[in-house]
């Protein structure tokens, strides 16, 4: 499943269940912008679990969000800072993994695990503690360990290919 599809997959999980509910799309967790912020949030953990956020990293949650985002780029730029800064506050992610694993197949979650992949390849380094993120989430998305080194494999073909 390409990640286009994923999202936008993701993306009617998360839209209110009854429109004209008094909310307009993107306010509290329902709507589009939600679905941003929850990817947004799990990308950014990968980045920083290194303990340092890359401009490179950030380029490629941006162009990763971009592709599929109804949100505008300053929007989107907005979405990813606050994720950023939500970081150092967020104790736990079971909560925003379990909203995937409500929403999404096998394909849409290898897709995700993908775009993780992408970001910690991002700086030209795989740190131990972004593989170890990537590997926890993998878990709590209920991956078999073959999905996650699979996914790990093309990202990197993929990485390797482009230089």
């Amino acid at each position: 499943m390409s990640f286009d599809r994923w999202l936008n997959r993701l993306g009617a999980a998360f839209a209110p269940a009854t429109p004209g509910d008094g909310e307009r799309d993107g306010e509290h967790d329902g709507g589009r912008d939600a679905l941003e912020r929850v990817c947004a949030m799990l990308l950014v953990e990968i980045a920083r679990s290194d303990h340092e956020v890359d401009e490179a990293e950030l380029a490629t949650i941006r162009a990763a969000l971009a592709g599929s985002s109804a949100l505008a780029p300053d929007e989107l730029a907005a979405v990813i800072d606050a994720a950023v800064a939500d970081s150092d506050v967020n104790v736990s992610l079971h909560a925003h993994v379990q909203r995937i694993n409500d929403a999404l197949d096998k394909d849409g979650k290898i897709a995700l695990v993908e775009q993780m992949w992408r970001v910690a390849l991002a700086d030209g380094d795989i740190d131990g503690y972004e593989e170890y993120t990537i590997r926890k989430l993998a878990d709590l998305l209920y991956l078999k360990h073959r999905d996650f080194m699979q996914a790990k494999l093309r990202v990197a073909e993929e990485a390797a290919t482009h230089r």
